[in-house]
């Protein structure tokens, strides 16, 4: 078929081109310009997609500055107790709040006596006795009754030990005495004491001793040591001793020389 217009069908025309330009460009206004892509504040916004054979891979560890809200406490350390019952009885065990009453533990037998020794918290516990299947307490020791009559130990532990004055007494040093010290200054009389001829440990020689003494006798005294000592009574006698005793490393050798006397 023949076409109207004088054109082939698929043919755009100069002015229907330019008809549609001027279409598109009427549709903004002239100090209008045309829409721009907003930015996106996600930096991976604006990155391509990840390949579809590849995964981002999981935490395997976590951070070492992650903070704990429970942090473990160390255990408390155990205090040894030791729990004794001395009225007599064959069986006899033991039972305390330390386990809130549910186990009974047996105690050793060691004469008359029957003891056991335990590792317990600090802390204040009840316990009781039970004695050939009677329940019993020590009345010595501090105790508390319930609402039902029934009488429990008081067992206080704690790492702190009572000072007992009695125990300490004999580390004290003896008190001075009040007369010994004073600011008074030596009277008349004093001056006029005459002196000691010789010092008393100079009256303790070899010579001075019996011949029994001798054998039996320790170490001489430091102060006798380059000393010449006279025999004593020369009247009734006519030799005279003279005694010298000297050290050698850790022996002591003394050296009697005997004299006669001259009348």
């Amino acid at each position: 078929m023949g076409n109207a217009n004088g054109r082939e069908d698929g043919a755009i025309d100069n002015d229907d081109r330019s008809a549609a330009e001027s279409g598109i460009r009427s549709s903004f206004a002239p100090t209008s310009q045309p829409p721009v892509r907003a930015a996106s504040i996600d930096p991976m916004a604006n990155s391509p997609p990840p390949s579809p054979g590849r995964s981002r891979s999981p935490v395997l560890f976590a951070p070492q500055n992650e903070s704990h809200g429970i942090v473990d406490q160390p255990p408390e350390r155990g205090i040894p107790v030791m729990i004794t019952w001395s009225y007599g009885g064959n069986n006899v065990v033991v039972q305390g709040s330390w386990d809130n009453w549910t186990s009974r533990k047996q105690l050793q037998r060691a004469g008359k006596d029957h003891s056991i020794f335990m590792v317990l918290p600090s802390g204040i516990y009840h316990y009781k006795f039970i004695v050939d299947g009677e329940q019993r307490y020590i009345p010595e020791l501090p105790c508390v009754a319930d609402e039902m009559g029934c009488v429990c130990n008081l067992l206080d532990v704690n790492d702190y030990v009572p000072e007992i004055p009695e125990s300490i007494s004999e580390f004290e040093p003896p008190p001075s005495p009040e007369a010994g010290y004073g600011q008074a200054f030596p009277a008349e009389e004093d001056f006029a004491k005459e002196p000691m001829a010789v010092p008393q440990q100079l009256h303790l020689t070899v010579l001075g001793m019996e011949n029994s003494d001798v054998g039996t006798s320790s170490k001489p005294q430091h102060v006798v040591l380059n000393h010449v000592f006279i025999e004593k009574n020369l009247a009734a006698q006519s030799v005279v001793a003279l005694g010298l005793t000297h050290r050698f490393h850790s022996k002591y050798v003394t050296v009697v020389l005997y004299k006669p006397l001259k009348r």
